[in-house]
């Protein structure tokens, strides 16, 4: 069930996480962070260990393997080669990385009822959205939808068992940007353990995932701001984040377009054609960052009631879901599991 239902008025901005931390001292090294631009936004890797600098090597050397597999702005990427053949019968051999991608969607898609789809990208593009081109100024024109949403058939997604794929419809096309992020977390995590690494937490476009504990010991803290304040001063709560906890967050102010007054957002709803309403945003911790990173698109798509029927079968996932009324009055719905995670306000160092 939710358990906690508040309202607050609040202004959502871009970044609804941030990085804190606080808990007993010890001796372990002193936090480095490293930021880079990396899968159409930014990374970072805050680390308290020695050889920081290999950690980082690592890290970077790891995200960009799994862009130039999986980004549709690679034009030799294993998607983008995929998205090319559309519909001309030929099976394209993708590398590791895509087939783990690939295999994965599926049970996204069944367990959202298709609120969950990369198969979206046809409909994405449509709304101008896709391929890095700037969003339209006006919405498609309902011919075009209706045109467009039998191409995003997931169904016609076909993987064979030796790793080669092909989309069996002309003009079919994959957008991973709701997993590829937070598979590339994953593989972040999985890279620097590894390697011997530990007491680290990444960030890639506020997909998050950590090991072990922070310089000063405790928890690792990811706070959910109040946009109306400054970053670390009173956030509308704090995420303690362990081993086998990841978070992501989806929402509608990232990228849009405005048009007669109302809000398109870049998060399409793949089974009606249009951009998902009712959520503003949605932040959700689950096992891994690609379930979290997959789970808070599906979420936003499906609005508060349908997502809390959905986290009912994954007790290891919960959610907090922002809400905007006309009146800027924000609702903040949260799952039990989320809140389990959740504390109030920063502790005292």
């Amino acid at each position: 069930m939710f358990s906690k239902y508040t309202k607050f008025i609040l202004l959502l901005f871009p970044a609804a996480i941030i990085i804190g931390g606080c808990g007993r001292k010890d001796d372990t090294v002193a936090n480095k962070e490293y930021n880079w631009p990396a899968m159409g936004t930014y990374a970072s890797l805050t680390i308290s260990m020695e050889n920081s600098d290999t950690a980082f090597l690592i890290a970077k050397k790891a995200v960009d393997e799994v862009n130039d597999e999986l980004s549709v702005f690679v034009p030799e990427s294993s998607i983008s080669l995929l998205n090319k053949s559309a519909g001309g019968g030929s099976y394209i051999r993708l590398g590791k990385d895509a087939v783990e991608v690939l295999l994965s969607p599926a049970h996204y898609y069944k367990m959202s009822d298709g609120a969950f789809n990369p198969a979206v990208g046809p409909l994405v593009e449509a709304w101008g959205f896709f391929r890095g081109g700037s969003a339209g100024k006006f919405p498609p024109a309902e011919g075009v939808i209706v045109e467009t949403l039998p191409l995003c058939d997931f169904g016609k997604v076909e993987l064979l068992d030796d790793g080669s794929a092909r989309l069996a419809k002309s003009g079919m096309c994959l957008d991973f940007g709701a997993i590829a992020k937070g598979y590339a977390v994953d593989v972040v995590h999985e890279r620097l353990k590894e390697a011997g690494f530990s007491n680290f937490l990444i960030n890639i476009g506020g997909n998050m995932r950590s090991d072990g504990v922070r310089h000063g010991g405790g928890m690792w803290r990811v706070a959910v701001r109040d946009p109306l304040r400054e970053i670390d001063d009173n956030p509308l709560g704090i995420l303690l984040l362990n081993d086998e906890i990841a978070v992501a967050t989806s929402g509608d102010y990232e990228q849009y377009f405005e048009h007669d007054g109302k809000r398109f957002s870049h998060i399409i709803d793949p089974r009606t054609g249009y951009p998902a309403e009712g959520v503003s945003q949605v932040t959700v911790v689950a096992r891994t960052a690609m379930d979290a990173d997959a789970l808070s698109t599906a979420c936003f798509v499906l609005g508060t009631d349908e997502s809390f029927k959905l986290l009912e079968n994954n007790s290891d996932s919960g959610a907090l879901f922002v809400s905007v009324d006309i009146n800027s009055v924000t609702e903040i719905k949260i799952s039990e599991r989320f809140q389990e995670l959740f504390v109030s306000e920063l502790e005292e160092e």
